[in-house]
């Protein structure tokens, strides 16, 4: 068991986000990934939009902006229940949240105690205060990357098979982006340009995967990531994963790797 000195190391920092699991209350999860990997991609997500986020926000922070994409999660390393995925939170009263939130706020007291009193020049708590709040025009760009990553990790299960993940997709599209305008006020104009980033005028259809036979159930290989699946964000999630971390991470089962080997005999 970890211990308290152990969670509040700067050194170790990425080690413990590692331990963090996506998805955690998701108890089938083939492709499982960790707050290291997401922070790290969110990061290489952020990259992905900067130039359209500076052409509309001149005075948009990059460097503060990378920051708190890297560091967003830090809070969740002594947050009880770590990771809570957006499913959860849709479930929760607004008392649930509000106690949530001020969970989340004493941890980043409890961190900056420990934690350096600045990152590159800015002071780590304000930064971290500004990823819980998204008070900030460069938190609001990274907490809709956030939601990017984790709408195409669903994608990415769904794809394999885990049908366990149709809700997060439905609920992103119905809760989050279909209300970019209201979620995101500081950033909405981002939201008027026609960019794959920020096209979600339709829910996917899947029926069309089922009946084309190219949903599985079958385990992602290096051949079938290769496939368009005409899920735009998906697309682009796929390049800035494998351009930044190989292809491993899409590939690579790291968790009920019978069940799936299994269910993909059973769709020859």
């Amino acid at each position: 068991m970890e211990t308290l000195k152990n969670l509040l190391s700067w050194k170790r920092r990425e080690e413990n986000l590692f331990k963090i699991k996506r998805y955690h209350k998701f108890k089938v999860m083939f492709y499982r990934t960790n707050n290291l990997l997401h922070s790290k991609r969110v990061l290489s997500l952020l990259e992905e939009i900067l130039p359209i986020v500076k052409s509309l926000y001149p005075d948009f922070d990059e460097k503060k902006a990378r920051l708190i994409a890297l560091h967003h999660d830090n809070h969740e390393i002594i947050l009880e229940g770590g990771d809570i995925p957006l499913q959860y939170k849709l479930m929760m009263s607004k008392e649930e949240l509000s106690d949530l939130q001020q969970k989340e706020i004493s941890a980043v007291e409890i961190l900056s105690k420990s934690y350096p009193k600045t990152i590159n020049g800015y002071d780590f708590k304000k930064l971290s205060l500004h990823a819980i709040y998204k008070d900030c025009i460069e938190a609001q760009a990274v907490s809709f990357i956030d939601k990017i990553d984790a709408y195409c990790e669903a994608i990415h299960e769904i794809l394999a098979g885990n049908n366990i993940f149709l809700e997060p997709i439905i609920n992103y599209h119905a809760r989050t982006f279909s209300r970019l305008h209201k979620n995101y006020p500081l950033i909405k104009e981002l939201f008027e340009i026609e960019n794959v980033w920020f096209d979600f005028d339709y829910v996917v259809d899947l029926k069309e995967y089922y009946d084309d036979g190219l949903l599985g159930p079958k385990p992602h290989t290096q051949e079938s990531i290769e496939k368009y699946t005409l899920i735009p964000q998906y697309e682009k999630w796929k390049k800035t994963t494998i351009l930044n971390f190989g292809i491993k991470p899409l590939i690579n089962q790291v968790e009920f790797p019978i069940i799936s080997t299994i269910l993909a005999k059973k769709s020859l």
